[in-house]
């Protein structure tokens, strides 16, 4: 194992000396040291013509444990034979991922610490380099010391942090690895998840404990490095974490210089300005006193909840008093300026909140709408002329189901959705990493990275909220709040009621106006006298309906997504991905590969929780990212994405249709009874997490296992128990 030179970036690597610090480009520096390898390998693995049966470093590449075990029976070789680079049969099974021929090594007395090949290195940094974790964690409950280093200074951990893989580093941090561990030339773990743009392994760090001002031999901070690759979601991660803007390398390079001979200076400044810095590192000051509210989450929150009351108010204003060639282009320019200011503030607030649609603004427009409705209802419609005595029930219903979608939505938009609870200390982390070891599920379907926690059937991960969600149906930007096990019931109560209670304010509206006096000398320009005589009566309460009516289209395909899911059992997640969940198969599989054939690689079902594990950012490190236009992001706003899929979907569902079944669904009429007869109550808090499944209460902030009485039957003949994984793109991607 050793270093081997590249050219995929440019400028010095952490795996060079850095001692001139010459940040040009790369024309006038060596090459960097960005990758290290394995060398020497030949590539049938044969030594002349030695024979397959008494070759013992081939036997132990390919796992042959039977043939292993006769050469140490006939005393022909040890389990710790070493060739002439001093690798021994344990390196080999280590690099090629034999779980079960490493663990036969080991138990025949194998030395877990024994150092080979030109970079001298254990086989626990062999697998590290290949990112086998299992084998990793095999080696290190057996004894592997994580502090030995190689011929170039590294040990595991910066060897593990070079190919980006969190999982591993997640294994090795639970070791009680200093976190600021340095190689030859003082580069630490964080610098080198900095160097390489792995924006995963960056937070770790950071949360772990890193420093984000420590420097090398050169001076080079982790934000230099960040900035030589131009990862602006580490350079981001960084300045959160109170990276130094100003440090300097002993060259007298600050982040800027860097970031300019890089040629990464666009991505600074943006990363600056997402921060609420001026391009020159400077703290960003608003006028009249107001950068200490701008830069309180809880104050912006309100602010931008609120900000839209007033922007629906105006606009329905405008098109209601103005001619309507004037009014339709003043209310653009109007909703223009109200949307720009609220960028403004939202550029200079919290980093979370520079992007509208991740605030609450779209929870405002709702709420606004609500409001004005009310207010309207209230003081003009309820007392109108003979509209309470003409229709009483009607206004009943309507005031009953405006206090029902005002509480549901009320109780959705602030309740816990089922945030499933955080370990407390690293004590019960590392137990719940070990347990998943032992049970082969420690991949992204069981454990989360971020959240530090093992994730319960059903869960996800939601980034807007920084949480895992226990049964997780989608992030709403319209109530500002994730639906899971809690609120999702008080959730499809308040878009049902919504829908309702919109019918019946039209209904309200109609006859209001028609009860009222016609105007004296009514005049309109595009439209005939009657319809003006109608529109100008109360063109406010008209513009109001007309606005609420809108609304009907994306609440009628809402209510129609979630019944269904409701009859299926099924959240929007899972609909969206168009599969479901089994964590059960792929450990079960990894397992018996790993007894039977001795090895956990299967790469012929390429399953990635057996042995390589998930590797996000190892994977495709500069793969760009998927970008979504505006149409895009509206149609998963207003769920007209999820409306389609659940409509293809359903026309998918003939005899013949081929879909991975569902396990949690025990047909359309359980289904319904477990969601609306849950003993939780309507009105109030439920226990948080629980839940009715096949008649029973179940709790899923602990459901780790599917319910055995679940496992068979309750599907369509032919179908197996499998459910599959969902862990593909994250459908929250485009808001």
């Amino acid at each position: 194992m050793s270093s081997k030179p590249s050219t995929e970036t440019q400028g010095n690597s952490p795996g060079q000396n850095s001692g001139s610090n010459s940040l040009s480009n790369g024309k006038d520096t060596p090459a960097p040291n960005t990758e290290v390898e394995m060398k020497g390998l030949r590539p049938d693995g044969t030594k002349g013509s030695v024979p397959l049966a008494e070759d013992i470093m081939q036997l132990a590449r390919m796992g042959e444990i039977g043939a292993m075990q006769s050469l140490f029976t006939a005393k022909k070789f040890t389990a710790n034979h070493r060739d002439e680079e001093g690798i021994t049969p344990l390196h080999w099974a280590a690099i090629n991922n034999q779980y079960a021929m490493c663990r036969f090594l080991v138990d025949s007395g194998a030395d877990v610490n024994a150092k080979g090949g030109e970079s001298v290195a254990t086989p626990a940094m062999w697998a590290a380099q290949r990112c086998h974790y299992y084998i990793v964690h095999l080696l290190l409950q057996r004894g592997a010391d994580p502090l030995l280093t190689d011929v170039q200074g590294y040990n595991i951990l910066h060897l593990a942090t070079i190919d980006g893989n969190a999982f591993l580093l997640t294994l090795l941090l639970h070791q009680e690895i200093p976190v600021d561990t340095v190689d030859q030339q003082g580069h630490t773990g964080l610098m080198w998840a900095a160097y390489k743009g792995y924006p995963v392994c960056v937070d770790l760090f950071l949360r772990w404990g890193a420093n984000a001002n420590a420097v090398d031999e050169g001076g080079l901070s982790p934000l230099h490095w960040a900035l030589v690759k131009g990862s602006l979601p580490c350079v981001l991660k960084l300045l959160e974490y109170g990276a130094d803007r100003f440090t300097k390398t002993r060259d007298g390079k600050s982040p800027t210089m860097v970031a300019q001979e890089m040629n990464t200076l666009r991505i600074w400044y943006r990363a600056l300005n997402e921060r609420g810095y001026e391009p020159d590192g400077s703290q960003k000051v608003m006028s009249y006193g107001l950068s200490a509210y701008v830069r309180n989450k809880s104050v912006m929150a309100k602010f931008f909840f609120l900000w839209p009351f007033l922007t629906v108010l105006l606009a329905i204003w405008i098109l209601s008093n103005t001619v309507i060639f004037f009014g339709i282009p003043l209310v653009l320019v109007a909703l223009f300026g109200m949307q720009w200011t609220a960028q403004q503030f939202a550029n200079r607030g919290p980093s979370e909140y520079r992007i509208l649609q991740k605030t609450p603004y779209l929870a405002g427009v709702f709420a606004g709408s609500l409001f004005w409705v009310g207010v309207r209802y209230a003081f003009n419609v309820l007392p109108g002329r003979w509209t309470y005595n003409s229709s009483p029930v009607l206004n009943i219903l309507f005031a009953v189901f405006f206090c029902l979608t005002t509480y549901f939505y009320i109780y959705a938009m602030v309740e816990d959705p089922g945030y499933v609870p955080k370990l407390s200390s690293r004590n019960q982390q590392r137990e719940v990493v070990n347990q998943l070891f032992e049970q082969w599920r420690f991949d992204e379907e069981n454990f989360c990275i971020p959240c530090m926690t093992r994730k319960p059937l059903r869960s996800k991960h939601c980034r807007r909220c920084g949480r895992c969600v226990a049964k997780h149906d989608h992030h709403c930007p319209w109530i500002d709040n994730c639906v899971g096990a809690n609120n999702i019931r008080h959730f499809v109560l308040y878009i049902l009621c919504l829908e309702v209670g919109i019918i019946l304010f039209v209904q309200l509206t109609i006859r209001y106006i028609n009860n009222l006096p016609a105007l004296k000398n009514a005049q309109c320009n595009i439209i005939n006298d009657t319809l003006c005589d109608y529109v100008s009566r109360d063109t406010f309460t008209l513009t109001l309906n007309i606005w609420i009516t809108l609304q009907l289209v994306w609440v009628t395909m809402l209510c129609a997504v979630q019944l269904v899911q409701i009859s299926r059992n099924q959240t929007t997640y899972e609909n969206m991905r168009g599969h479901s969940i089994d964590r059960s198969y792929p450990s079960t599989q990894a397992f018996a590969s790993a007894m039977t054939a001795g090895t956990t690689s299967m790469d012929a079902a390429g399953l990635s929780a057996a042995g390589q594990g998930p590797n996000p950012a190892a994977a495709r490190p500069d793969a760009p990212r998927r970008r979504h236009g505006c149409l895009q992001q509206w149609s998963s706003l207003l769920g007209i994405d999820t409306f389609f899929a659940t409509a293809r979907d359903g026309l998918r569902d003939g005899p013949r249709a081929v879909r991975s079944r569902n396990v949690f669904s025990r047909g359309v009429m359980s289904n319904c009874r477990d969601f609306w007869c849950d003993p939780a109550p309507y009105f109030g808090k439920r226990e948080t997490g629980s839940a009715m499944l096949g008649g029973e209460v179940v709790n899923y902030h602990d459901m780790y296992e599917i319910p055995l009485r679940m496992r068979t039957g309750g599907g369509r003949s032919g179908d197996g128990p499998a459910y599959r994984s969902v862990a593909g793109e994250d459908p929250e991607h485009m808001v």
